[in-house]
């Protein structure tokens, strides 16, 4: 009887195990909270609010589910407090026809009243706090500022005077009262941009509240932002904290014609420190104040088929979870970062997603380091694959950590309000932890910008720092590898102090610096780099091969560069750059000369393959004569040469030591103009020219980018154009020859003035393709065009996912 007892027990035990996991239901549209819970796991009679599922959830069992009904808009916040098991997890997810259901933090805005021609204002309930997101028809707006962006150099305005930490001087403080407690949005650097009230005004002079760690820094700029004063512009706002009112300028139109919602709560989803297995599938979290999703801990939480938009900070926020996974989502119009995986988490997976808009509204985002990337994880065993991001303020995908792959993304726009960051970027610093088993490979990066506006680089030519796949301070162990990177405006690869690092199998085109490595007093030496097997395409006459940058310079040291294909598309020739950190001395070579002068590249090959040039219209002014006979009796030697004039009207130089300096004053140069050097000029043997703007007298800042030619025993002809070059009343054109232990001889130099500037080269000569798609695509050719080994390309052929290809036309 007993043994009969037992069995019964041990199988009423294991029916209990059994039993089905529930569904409930929530409708905002047609549910009510009255409902039982039992009545919830009805689809005809569902819950109604997300303050009722929130009461509930501490109830639900691993395997339950909870579903929100398609086409309905949720108010509020889901605290996620329950957990699942491996094998049973909690889903959060949809049901029904329609869009995904959505969770909002928004709140429309009525009852407006006229304040002024075009200014508008409404009373706001007591329980907003500060608002950082404001919707006009479902668009994000930015605060009201002044300047305003689409004025000269952005909006920014430069000090007259910057003092200590936390004063600056302008003209513009001694109009509107000072702008008294509106807030200052000033760049410290190239990567900050901070915020900070603005405290007290003596005549032209703020004191503002400190913001970060960083200082004002002169050169660099600020606008002013959330004062009454700023609204100019449809959709800019402002909120009066004082009298709790919120201003929004409306042009000459009507606030009732648009929707207008700003956002009161700060997340949308919340875990508890301890969350596990917990899916989220097929929701919409829309206008978190904060960060839309933010995860607190625990494991193996999975995040998929979902949208996040429009969060004030974050899209993501997570720490100390293991295992998240976020797929095959979409991450727009974050206001600092996109998906932020801070401390304490381990072996994330992002795959499939799509983020893009991230900080992209400078003076919306957070102050000091690490903000405005589209996605950033400090974690160990992460993958991050198949992602596109798009439009990005600062860093595409920013990672630390060991065992991480970073595979087969597209960065598509970055460093696009701020600078000296990366498409794909890594960083370790002075703590140097040693990092292992690092891949970036098979990724597609372009159109890195660098943000000139607001910093010394505003208003000139001169490159912003906007690096393609950049390995910065005491990172060690990472592999680069098949990756395509192109128009970069600085370096396309950029390796700063570090370590143990193969870059091959790469091609990179249109960059500043194809590939550059320097060390300096932030971190360790170059050591252990490898460079192979990678195509590095010159496409405009200033970019450069390669550049080095040591004050170490013992080459095999740093390790090896070879087997590599330089294209120069330009006929201006490949240059090559170092620079001795410890001397300051700098040197261009040629191909020939940097073998010698390296060890390196013994095996490289170079293909020079000029496009065609459009045609030239000049102004009727001109600074130096074409024919040269103007310019011939101004130009003179700076440094440690001899200049003959020869017949003909031609000048050759020679020279003692490893540079040879050209002068020639031009006169005022003007920011809105374009200008076409002309040079014609030979030599012995192979050696660079070097070409550029300065000031003719102290501080002697350069004025444009420098353009090195390459100069052989033929006549070769150089057309260089400089567009708006930065302004000065006094300047010259300086011409430096690497090496000028030989004779170079000049036939031709003007410097005219364009009626407009030239397009680019034509482009119908060469195509860069490549398939950002997950599956092979096929490619159809309308032309014959030939790939880099000289072979005809098949007209119709196949990429395979994240390939590119480069080829070109005879």
């Amino acid at each position: 009887m007993r043994r009969t007892h037992f069995l019964l027990l041990f199988l009423w035990i294991g029916t209990i195990t059994r039993m089905p996991a529930a569904s409930y239901y929530l409708s905002s549209s047609a549910g009510k909270d009255t409902h039982t819970h039992q009545e919830a796991q009805n689809p005809a009679t569902p819950w109604q609010s997300l303050e009722k599922l929130n009461q509930f959830i501490p109830q639900l069992a691993p395997g339950d589910s909870v579903l929100l009904k398609r086409g309905d808009v949720f108010y509020g916040t889901i605290h996620l407090k329950k957990s699942g098991t491996k094998e049973h997890p909690i889903v959060y997810s949809h049901y029904g026809k329609g869009p995904l259901p959505m969770i909002t933090g928004l709140s429309e805005l009525k009852g407006w009243v006229s304040h002024s021609p075009g200014i508008y204002f409404v009373e706001l309930p007591l329980s907003f706090s500060q608002i950082k997101v404001l919707t006009l028809d479902g668009k994000p707006q930015s605060m009201g500022r002044f300047p305003n962006p689409d004025e000269v150099n952005k909006g920014y305005l430069i000090p007259e005077k910057v003092e200590g930490n936390n004063q600056l001087s302008h003209e513009v403080f001694l109009k509107n009262e000072g702008w008294q407690s509106a807030e200052l949005v000033l760049r410290k650097n190239h990567w900050v941009i901070d915020r900070q009230k603005i405290t007290a005004r003596q005549g032209n002079t703020i004191t503002f509240s400190t913001a970060s760690s960083y200082e004002p820094k002169k050169g660099y700029g600020f606008f002013i932002q959330n004062h009454l004063n700023t609204l100019d512009q449809l959709g800019e706002w402002y909120q009066d904290k004082e009298n709790n009112r919120l201003y929004v300028c409306m042009e000459d139109t009507n606030p009732e014609n648009y929707t207008i919602h700003a956002s009161n709560v700060d997340q949308l989803i919340t875990t508890l420190p301890n969350t596990r297995h917990v899916t989220i599938e097929g929701l919409h979290l829309n206008g978190a104040n904060e960060v839309g999703l933010y995860i607190r801990g625990g494991s193996f939480f999975r995040f998929s088929n979902s949208i996040i938009e429009n969060s004030g900070e974050n899209g993501v926020l997570a720490l100390n979870m293991d295992h998240l996974s976020i797929h095959q989502s979409e991450i727009r119009n974050s206001f600092n970062s996109g998906i932020y995986l801070r401390s304490g988490n381990y072996q994330a997976t992002i795959t499939d997603n799509l983020i893009e808009n991230t900080f992209m509204m400078p003076g919306m985002g957070q102050n000091g380091d690490n903000n405005g990337y589209a996605l950033f994880s400090i974690s160990d065993a992460d993958t991050i694959a198949r992602n596109t991001i798009r439009n990005v303020g600062y860093v595409g995908i920013g990672f630390r950590g060991s065992k991480t792959l970073i595979k087969n993304n597209l960065v598509d726009g970055f460093c696009l309000s701020k600078g000296d960051g990366g498409g794909i970027y890594t960083y370790t610093g002075n703590s140097n932890p040693r990092y292992t088993d690092r891949k970036v490979t098979g990724n597609i990066v372009r159109n890195g910008e660098g943000a000139r506006e607001g910093t010394p680089l505003q208003g000139s030519d001169l490159p912003a720092p906007a690096e393609g796949i950049y390995i910065d301070d005491n990172s060690n162990n990472v592999l680069v590898t098949d990756n395509t990177v192109y128009q970069i405006s600085n370096k396309g690869i950029y390796l700063h102090n570090a370590q143990n690092i193969e870059v091959s199998n790469n091609l990179v085109f249109d960059a500043g610096y194809l590939v550059f490595l320097t060390d300096d007093e932030l971190g360790q030496p170059l050591k252990s780099i490898r460079i192979s097997n990678n195509t590095l395409i010159k496409k405009e006459p200033h970019q450069i091969g390669m550049g080095i940058r040591s004050a170490s310079p013992e080459f095999q040291t740093i390790g090896l560069s070879d087997q590599n294909r330089y294209v120069d598309l330009t006929g201006f020739g490949i240059p090559f750059y170092f620079q001795n950190r410890a001397t300051k001395k700098e040197m261009y070579h040629t191909l020939e000369s940097w073998e010698r002068e390296t060890g390196w590249e013994k095996s490289t090959t170079q293909i020079t393959k000029t496009i065609n040039q459009d045609l030239f219209e000049y102004d009727t002014k001109t600074l130096t004569n074409a024919n040269f006979s103007d310019a011939i009796n101004r130009i003179y030697c700076t440094n440690g040469c001899t200049l003959t004039h020869a017949k003909e009207g031609n000048i050759s130089i020679t020279g003692k030591d490893e540079i040879a300096s050209l002068k020639l004053d031009l006169g005022p140069l003007k920011n809105d103009s374009s200008y076409l050097l002309s040079i014609t000029a030979s030599s012995e043997g192979q050696t660079i020219m070097e070409a550029y703007l300065r000031q003719k007298g102290p501080s002697y800042q350069k004025l444009s980018t420098e353009t090195p030619v390459l100069l052989t025993n033929s006549k070769n002809e150089f057309k260089i154009v400089i567009e708006s070059p930065r302004e000065d009343q006094d300047a010259s054109l300086i011409l430096n020859i690497y090496p000028p232990k030989q004779e170079i001889n000049i036939s031709l130099l003007s410097f005219e003035v364009l009626k407009k500037t030239p397009a680019s080269p034509s482009e119908t000569n060469f195509i860069l393709l490549s398939n950002t798609e997950l599956v092979q695509k096929e490619i159809k050719l309308e032309s014959v065009y030939f790939n880099l080994f000289g072979k005809t390309q098949p007209k119709v052929f196949t990429l395979n996912p994240y390939e590119s290809i480069f080829l070109m036309r005879e």
